[in-house]
């Protein structure tokens, strides 16, 4: 079975070893501008390039070592809700959406039962700012999206009322935040430093298995040297993306992912991997998949990919500007395991 999975996992699943998910996501650099070169531009292809809009900035150098912690709370606080829909006093909701250049309308739209959103970037969408994200109660999550930044300029662009701070989009792929295990490492304690002057918890660098042109085909070979290397750092959560379309399977990663002793964040998933990834698919893959992330108290948070994109067949939530398609009404109708406060 694992040697199954595994094949599953990494046979060309990213198109040609780039990721499924992110081509383009941009630095937290490319703050200023809207999205960053996240999915709703086309910016992610099948090959995983990166998008314009992302461009890299400023050099990550070395800095000091960090306490490490792993008070990332316990993982049943992304519980959630018993009716699909918005209830009141309750957890902060697990599910979310990885996708960028939302409108105030689509936010709305998901609103009744998505929880949190981001957008590879550490200011939100150009729409959403100024309050008009917190007033949807859609908590955004901003994001240290690779190596080359300015630590005063992400300071400043994460926005009031933040809480968590995912780093490092695919840092195993060269398509991606392109860094080795050692690299992110060294570039850590700037994280960390970020996000205590923000008082936040820190998310790992998102893994996700590589197919072709990597540091490390093997999401797990390359956090294990990451956390060998990065002694004593502060790491909170563990994020990784996850493309293949079956429930076994992702049972079989989230328990690999349970080694590191530490809450997931399934950053990115849905079905990118199977030779069928009609809507019909997807749908289906939807059902079995949104239950376990629910049900698994290790499991803090998860984010559909996307809102709207060409790179995968029939993933897109949101059709016209605040209108959910088939798929995004099912994402928000599914059962919360638990009562959730969008």
């Amino acid at each position: 079975m694992l040697g199954l999975l595994l094949s599953v996992a990494c046979g060309g699943g990213n198109f040609n070893g780039g990721s499924i998910g992110d081509g383009g996501g941009g630095d937290v650099q490319g703050t200023t501008g809207a999205g960053a070169g996240s999915s709703g531009d086309g910016g992610k292809s099948g090959d995983g390039g990166k998008s314009g809009d992302g461009g890299k900035s400023g050099d990550g150098g070395k800095s000091g070592d960090g306490g490490k912690s792993d008070d990332g709370g316990s993982s049943g606080d992304g519980g959630s809700s018993g009716d699909g829909g918005s209830a009141a006093a309750g957890r902060p909701c697990k599910r979310g959406i990885a996708y960028g250049h939302h409108s105030v309308a689509d936010l709305a739209a998901l609103s009744a039962s998505v929880g949190w959103w981001y957008n590879w970037a550490s200011v939100p969408d150009e729409q959403l700012r100024g309050g008009n994200n917190v007033d949807l109660g859609v908590e955004f999550v901003p994001m240290v999206w690779g190596g080359r930044f300015d630590a005063d300029q992400v300071k400043a662009a994460i926005p009031a009322g933040a809480k968590y701070l995912l780093a490092f989009n695919e840092p195993n792929f060269f398509s991606q935040a392109d860094l080795s295990a050692a690299e992110a490492a060294a570039l850590w304690p700037q994280i960390e430093a970020i996000a205590d002057e923000k008082g936040l918890q820190i998310v790992s660098p998102a893994v996700n298995f590589c197919g072709g042109g990597c540091h490390e085909t093997d999401p797990f070979a390359y956090l294990d040297a990451f956390l060998a290397a990065c002694e004593g750092c502060r790491v909170d959560f563990i994020a990784a993306h996850w493309y293949a379309c079956d429930r076994p399977a992702l049972e079989w990663y989230l328990g690999e992912l349970k080694r590191y002793g530490r809450p997931i964040w399934l950053t990115e998933f849905s079905c990118g991997d199977g030779a069928d990834r009609s809507l019909e698919a997807q749908a289906a893959y939807m059902r079995e998949a949104v239950p376990l992330l629910e049900s698994d108290p290790d499991v803090f948070r998860y984010a559909w990919f996307s809102g709207r994109t060409d790179a995968i067949p029939n993933v897109d939530l949101l059709g016209a500007s605040g209108e959910l398609t088939e798929l995004g009404a099912l994402y928000v109708s599914l059962p919360h395991a638990e009562r959730c406060d969008p």
